[in-house]
């Protein structure tokens, strides 16, 4: 019995021991799977890093999803370009090492400022950078984020190279050049994947760039027409493309003062944010009402028209808006006024006197088919009507439209807009001699009243030097009355 049992112990010994090296080499096999999957793990990290420092994540998430990233159109995409002014030189004369340290200084800066700004870096090519908005996702903010972005690259520009002239060190500027709209977006490659985009839109982008400025902000008409309520801009004339067509250019200067952060220009401040989406979703379609309403006018307006003229109506646009956003308006209200401002002269094609009435017909001719509703209508030929002088305002909207209307009695360019005014007053057989006009603009200053608070501080002090210079001038009595060469 002794001997059975000792034998037995012995067995089960013996498969203690076969079962713990069986664990210890399944524990092994266990580890090296477990390696081997931290190995696999650590290389698809690197490969989706790889993947989404090359590629867009929406594509990422496509090619990852199906194997494959179809080629696909997008209406509306902002490409931007920027280029390194005389690289050429530069890589001639300065060692690569330090060209290559100085272009991954600024193209990291410039990742970071449009990845802040809602665009998509495409790809570098030596000293060139090109992005775009609106690619892979559309949306309809791109053209307003890309020539924010631009200046914002132009203000980091400027910083550096203040920077090296207090250094006594070179400097380099770029170029910068903005195009919108259509394009083809795709990847292209087996081996070095790349998400690129094609089309005459990139290369008009790309054409915008080598035009432009050192420092300055390029774009064509076409991305003007869409960031024009936000940026103060500036136009540069016609520029042939290579295929000899012409195109509008313009040079983006800033972001308007009322509309950036501390008036600086440079970031969006929130009432930036807000006519934003006033613009993006109100009913309102004013973009093509103004276009269609100025088309008009200038086609019919009288060439004998030298005050009331298209430009008077432009400038009392301009004025209006400004006065309404420094006055808090960023609702529906914005869109009323500039429709007012738009139209409030539209009845000179008709006639020269009372000719309110006849704007206001237009309004309600025209309006409703630009998504405009009955009440909308309505307070906008109220505020038609209330340029009627004597102003009279009794609300807000009212008083913003009144002081854009006569905003040049208290500016820099008060004798030249009234020169335009006596010469047409002349011409209509209104007026006889310069003193009689210099005897009504007295009057008519010292009875004049801004009514915004906006308006009373930034024109009520010329105004009145500008009725002084009358003064003087009529006080003088030195008219020399010589027949009117109109």
């Amino acid at each position: 019995m002794e001997v059975k049992i000792a034998e037995r112990t012995r067995e089960i010994r013996l498969q203690k021991t076969k079962i713990e090296e069986q664990n210890r080499l399944i524990e092994e096999e266990k580890n090296k799977v477990l390696q081997q999957q931290a190995l696999l793990q650590t290389e698809k990290d690197r490969t989706e890093q790889w993947l989404n420092n090359t590629l867009p994540s929406e594509v990422v998430i496509e090619l990852k999803r199906s194997g494959k990233v179809k080629a696909q159109g997008f209406q509306q995409v902002s490409v931007m370009f920027t280029d390194v002014v005389g690289f050429t030189r530069i890589s001639d004369t300065m060692q690569p090492s330090r060209i290559v340290s100085k272009l991954d200084i600024l193209f990291q800066k410039f990742d970071e400022i449009i990845q802040a700004n809602n665009l998509e870096k495409i790809k570098t090519i030596g000293d060139a950078y090109m992005c775009a908005g609106g690619v892979p996702i559309e949306n309809s903010t791109n053209p307003i984020d890309a020539c924010t972005a631009a200046l914002q690259i132009q203000a980091f520009m400027d910083k550096l190279k203040y920077e090296a002239i207090a250094d006594h060190e070179d400097f380099w500027e770029i170029r910068l050049g903005i195009n919108t709209g259509p394009v083809i977006a795709g990847i292209i490659g087996n081996i070095r994947l790349a998400y690129d985009i094609w089309g005459s839109t990139v290369n008009l982008a790309q054409r915008m760039e080598m035009l432009g400025e050192p420092g300055k902000v390029t774009i064509t008409g076409n991305t003007f027409q869409l960031i024009e309520p936000y940026f103060e801009c500036e136009y540069k004339g016609k520029a042939l493309t290579k295929s000899r067509a012409k195109v509008d250019t313009y040079v983006v200067n800033r972001i308007k003062p009322e509309l950036s952060v501390n008036g600086e220009g440079l970031v969006p401040n929130n009432r930036f944010e807000e006519i934003k989406k006033l613009h993006h979703y109100s009913s309102i379609k004013y973009y093509k009402t103004e276009h269609n309403v100025l088309s008009f006018m200038e086609k019919n307006l009288s060439d004998k028209l030298y005050y009331h003229s298209l430009k008077h109506t432009k400038d009392v646009v301009k004025s209006v808006e400004r006065i309404a956003l420094l006055e808090g308006v960023t609702d529906e209200g914005l869109f009323l006024l500039k429709t007012a401002a738009i139209l409030h002269d539209a009845g000179f094609i008709e006639r020269y006197d009372k000719n309110e009435e006849i704007g206001a017909r237009l309004a309600t001719e025209i309006l409703p088919k630009y998504g405009y509703t009955e009440q909308h209508v309505k307070t906008i030929v109220e505020l038609i009507h209330v340029t009627e002088l004597p102003h009279k305002p009794i609300n807000k909207l009212q008083e913003i439209i009144c002081d854009a209307d006569l905003d040049y009695l208290g500016t820099d360019d008060f004798e030249e807009i009234a020169d335009r005014l006596r010469r047409e007053l002349t011409e209509m057989g209104k007026l006889e001699s310069r003193k009689q006009w210099d005897e009504i603009q007295v009057k008519f200053l010292k009875q004049h009243q801004y009514f915004t608070q906006t308006a009373i501080q930034m024109r009520q002090e010329k105004k009145m030097e500008n009725l002084q210079i009358v003064i003087n001038r009529l006080a003088a009595d030195q008219y020399d009355e010589v027949p009117e060469q109109l």
